[in-house]
């Protein structure tokens, strides 16, 4: 991992990446700014939580049958409030809505498709555990069309994807993302006294070898006996491969992915 180009901003990274490439029109980089600003005040909003009333449950459930938060609410309309009037995206979708967010009339639309998890972890937010933002970005198959977008369109597969990264609010605000196709894995660190994000972590690369299992073991009783097998092995001594694994799990996937991706581990989340 490399730490020499501290000092380098968000944008002049995204900047520099849209030189590289020939066909950019700039659209995408006008849709991830956009983004960039959201997660800017979802940070804000995370860091205050506990002096302002935004605490809490709202009484009821979202589509994943989870307990909304009264801050999964707020993110969720920051998100949806700032990126539908740029004119790059033709829809979005969200954990925390059942069906597709259409562009509303009023405004232009894109060729991008946004999904997104406005706050990962939320059932975390009361106990100060960090949290985060995750969002994949595709194109609509057809560019150019003007019709309803269908369901059919946004449930592609994750290689199809043209960006994908996630915000984590914790002792710091950093930002991970990709663009894929070789341009590798960057993070970018909320400087709050200026307001931007600056280039800490470059070229993440996950360690080869790691001694980290993160996965929800009060499951355990409902995995098939192929995932219960990995898991036992994790537990058993082994001087050769170093075993047993240690075992951190916070029920945050940004947080646990997170540490996974820069110390070295495995993050599971097996069907139950």
């Amino acid at each position: 991992m490399n730490r020499k180009a501290v000092g380098t901003t968000i944008t002049q990274h995204i900047l520099k990446q849209q030189r590289e490439n020939p066909e950019a029109t700039g659209a995408f980089t006008t849709l991830l700014t956009e983004l960039i600003v959201a997660a800017k005040v979802i940070s804000r909003e995370v860091n205050k939580a506990g002096l302002v009333d935004i605490l809490g449950s709202t009484g009821e459930i979202n589509v994943q049958d989870e307990q909304v938060q009264k801050l999964d609410v707020f993110a969720n309309r920051v998100i949806i409030e700032r990126m539908q009037h740029i004119g790059q995206l033709c829809c979005m979708g969200s954990e925390e809505v059942a069906d597709l967010i259409e562009i509303p009339s009023q405004y232009p639309k894109g060729n991008y498709i946004l999904l997104f998890d406005p706050l990962d972890g939320s059932s975390n937010i009361d106990v100060n555990v960090s949290i985060g933002t995750i969002f994949g970005i595709y194109k609509r198959p057809n560019e150019g069309n003007q019709s309803e977008v269908l369901l059919d369109e946004v449930l592609q597969p994750g290689i199809k994807q043209v960006a994908a990264g996630y915000f984590i609010y914790g002792s710091s605000t950093i930002m991970v993302y990709t663009t894929g196709n070789g341009t590798g894995v960057h993070g970018f660190t909320l400087y709050p006294s200026v307001g931007e994000f600056l280039l800490s972590h470059e070229n993440i690369r996950i360690p080869e070898k790691g001694k980290i299992y993160s996965v929800n073991e009060g499951n355990y009783q409902y995995w098939d006996e192929k995932t219960r097998a990995l898991v036992d092995y994790f537990k058993v001594k082994d001087k050769a491969t170093g075993r047993p694994y240690t075992s951190r799990y916070v029920g945050s996937l940004v947080a646990d992915f997170h540490r996974n991706l820069l110390k070295g581990g495995i993050f599971m989340y097996p069907a139950d």
